[in-house]
């Protein structure tokens, strides 16, 4: 992505600052009626979207039709959120991937309520996979409906999907001495997607439910302490934020799990509950805890994470707030162009047959 996007991007939370020249048009004529959320769009995107309609006609249409479609369905379970401001969407429509702002005006300005268009780049594919246990069987990958983890190394590991999170495993074990890629269980996690234009929620991991991913987990352990034949505990390797997630399964556990090993590295958790609540069911834990200033703060004053947690969302919606202001003050000056963004790009594409 070129560093102007990478700016525009930037200046998302800003909208009508001096410091930004966007100007927002509206999408096409079907998107700037009274008839639901009106849909508008930085005219200065035109030339990426003549460039990716040129190619493809059919799929021109088919884009045109979803991006219309914001107005009645953006921020729905299909798109991807922005974890730092909850107004801020990413969804991936044909090869485009396309970032808005939903905004829903104010009786104290003239903000027209609405989708807002502030960027875009080419899609990449992420996956729709479930959080449960995973086997990497010599380089390959099944999902385990038995629940049971029968290799000796084993993860937790959250990431944007299941083939990302075995490739960067493997990279882990290794391979035997016949160059054979070892095999391990893995406890997948849907994860946010994190990309040049911020930090976003999948559906996936949207719908994810923190409570439920860790009984789940408490089964897999509970499973493979019941079944488990090898003498070996097996060694769940688990860093960071994935740490809770034990924190979360400790309700549902037995009281034996002494065929399981557990290495924390850098726990964002409740260590000292985590630990003791394992240590007592007979379970090797042994923590790594580096110079990592958030795993260092959640060791010492875990307890006081909530508090700072309620700041954090007045402050998001305060932001909110201040983005609708801005938006009143740049939509009320005059724009150079005065056609729908959809005529625009016609007359930048010219051949194209719509």
């Amino acid at each position: 992505m070129s560093m102007i996007v990478h700016h525009r991007r930037k200046l998302a939370y800003t909208l009508g600052s001096k410091a930004d020249t966007r100007q927002f048009i509206p999408f096409s004529k079907n998107t700037n009626t009274n008839r639901g959320r009106k849909v508008f769009i930085d005219a200065a995107l035109a030339p990426l979207f003549a460039h990716a309609f040129q190619s493809d006609e059919a799929s021109a249409l088919q884009m045109t039709s979803k991006i219309e479609q914001l107005g009645a369905l953006g921020g729905n379970v299909t798109a991807n959120q922005n974890t730092g401001t909850p107004f801020e969407y990413m969804e991936n429509i044909g090869k485009l991937a396309i970032y808005y702002q939903i905004h829903q005006g104010s009786k104290d300005n003239k903000t027209p309520a609405g989708v807002y268009i502030t960027g875009v780049q080419l899609a990449s594919e992420e996956g729709a996979d479930k959080a449960g246990l995973y086997q990497n069987l010599r380089g390959e990958h099944r999902y385990v409906t038995s629940k049971i983890a029968e290799h000796e190394q084993g993860f937790v590991k959250a990431q944007t999907s299941v083939i990302e999170a075995a490739d960067t495993l493997q990279t882990l074990v290794g391979v035997d001495g016949w160059e054979v890629p070892n095999s391990f269980n893995f406890f997948y996690i849907p994860a946010a997607i994190e990309n040049e234009m911020g930090l976003w929620m999948t559906p996936e991991s949207r719908a994810m439910r923190p409570a439920v991913v860790a009984k789940e987990l408490a089964s897999v352990l509970s499973e493979t302490q019941k079944h488990r034949s090898n003498g070996k505990p097996i060694k769940w390797q688990i860093e960071g934020d994935t740490v809770k997630l034990l924190q979360l399964a400790v309700e549902h556990l037995p009281n034996l799990l002494d065929k399981h090993h557990f290495i924390l590295t850098n726990p964002v958790a409740d260590t000292a509950q985590v630990v003791n609540a394992f240590q007592r069911r007979g379970a090797q834990i042994e923590g790594k805890l580096t110079d990592n200033k958030r795993a260092l703060a959640a060791a010492k004053v875990s307890s006081e994470r909530s508090s700072s947690n309620t700041d954090l969302k007045e402050a998001l919606a305060k932001a909110g707030s201040g983005s609708n202001t801005a938006l009143s003050n740049y939509n009320s000056s005059t724009g150079s162009i005065k056609s729908s963004f959809i005529e625009y790009v016609k007359n930048l594409t010219g051949t194209l047959a719509w």
